[in-house]
């Protein structure tokens, strides 16, 4: 489902989808803690998700996206364990 996400965004070019791909892939290598079933497509849809938000607002390489996105799963991971939802 996750890839899903992102391969059928439309609004991007064949060389952005190949960036967020490999974007999404990198970050989830850093933080799948070796999720599986359920969790982890709950966190692989989470992630497409922040990978296409970060998209959508402003052009960054691959790197500095899988940064931003590692950060904003942290940050909304500890959030949620904290009680907090936004």
């Amino acid at each position: 489902m996750a890839r899903t996400l992102l391969d059928c965004s439309g609004n991007y070019d064949r060389a952005t989808l190949k960036l967020l791909g490999r974007a999404f892939d990198a970050a989830w290598e850093d933080i799948s803690n070796g999720d599986k079933g359920a969790a982890a497509e709950y966190r692989r849809t989470r992630l497409a998700l922040v990978i296409l938000a970060l998209a959508r607002n402003g052009a960054l390489g691959e790197d500095e996206m899988k940064s931003a996105a590692i950060k904003a799963m942290k940050f909304d991971e500890t959030a949620a364990r904290n009680g907090f939802r936004h």
